[in-house]
């Protein structure tokens, strides 16, 4: 991430179209915002524009804007999005699930830097600088016919990837931390530490849902804490982050867990998940009450 970020201040003083691609949640929408304030632009709007969630009978008029009686409800001229931004920057989120012929007509716009009004025949010229943003898989999108291969090339002019969670495990405990922070900022509560156990369970975790997943973790996580307590042990976090098989495994964990480990973890998640009752945690695990007594006997588990 100190490669991203040195990326991200070289990249900001430049007007050069940008392409920042990764994962959901790994934070693209930070680093869109980062470019635009940490350049000359920073003093104009930054507009966002969520591609996916723009109705498909308005998504011309939202992007490029309309004159008076364009269509039935243009009762009034209206700038679109782009004219909106002015000298700012125009952060095209999730790009690669625009139809296809809207595509075409956003290639004009980033071509020529201008844009035709519906209903308009002269155009406005584009100052905003153009941000786009897209998951991994927009090179699939360009092989199988979905993205406009000349689209993808005028946007990509700088490309910035960012990495998936599961590839800078050493961001997870300060990103935590920082969390667990604002959370106690938000419930005016003590503030809480993490610990250590805690920590090598969130960076056992393999999270598929990157950043936005640990930081929704940590926000559940410290609403179910007691006000009394001031330390976030490894019980407390949700059950998903303990014990699912990415709870367990971890590709690039230095030491893979023995049987006998991973048998204990199990364990552990299934009494938790029934609330310590030994008769429906040994029927989930398909073993005797007696079975289950001796295994926890063996692990020091017997007085859990």
């Amino acid at each position: 991430m100190r490669e991203v970020v040195r990326q991200v201040r070289r990249i900001a003083e430049t007007d050069a179209n940008v392409l920042i691609t990764g994962e959901t949640g790994v934070g693209k929408d930070a680093i869109a915002f980062a470019l635009h304030a940490g350049g000359p632009r920073r003093r104009h709007p930054f507009v966002k524009i969520d591609c996916p969630s723009l109705p498909a009978g308005l998504l011309e008029a939202e992007l490029f804007g309309h004159e008076r009686g364009a269509f039935t409800d243009a009762a009034t001229a209206r700038p679109g999005r782009f004219e909106l931004a002015g000298p700012g920057t125009v952060y095209l989120d999730n790009v690669g699930e625009l139809p296809i012929d809207v595509q075409g007509k956003l290639l004009r716009v980033v071509a020529e830097k201008q844009v035709e009004r519906l209903g308009g025949t002269a155009p406005v010229m584009l100052r905003a600088r153009i941000v786009a943003s897209a998951t991994s898989d927009l090179e699939e999108g360009v092989r199988n016919g979905t993205f406009r291969e000349d689209l993808y090339h005028r946007l990509r002019v700088l490309p910035l990837r960012v990495p998936p969670l599961r590839e800078r495990r050493a961001d997870i405990a300060p990103l935590a931390r920082r969390f667990a922070r604002d959370a106690v900022r938000r419930q005016a509560r003590r503030a809480v530490a993490i610990a250590r156990t805690a920590v090598e369970a969130l960076q056992r975790y393999r999270w598929p849902g990157n950043v936005r997943e640990l930081q929704h973790v940590m926000e559940r996580a410290m609403l179910a804490l007691p006000a009394s307590r001031t330390v976030l042990s490894r019980d407390d976090l949700p059950i998903e982050v303990l014990g699912g098989p990415d709870g367990c495994f971890a590709p690039d964990d230095r030491r893979r867990p023995t049987l006998a480990e991973v048998e204990q973890r199990y364990i552990e998640l299934v009494l938790r998940e029934m609330r310590g009752n030994q008769t429906e945690t040994a029927r989930v695990l398909g073993i005797s009450r007696k079975a289950l007594w001796e295994r926890r006997k063996k692990m020091g588990l017997h007085s859990a």
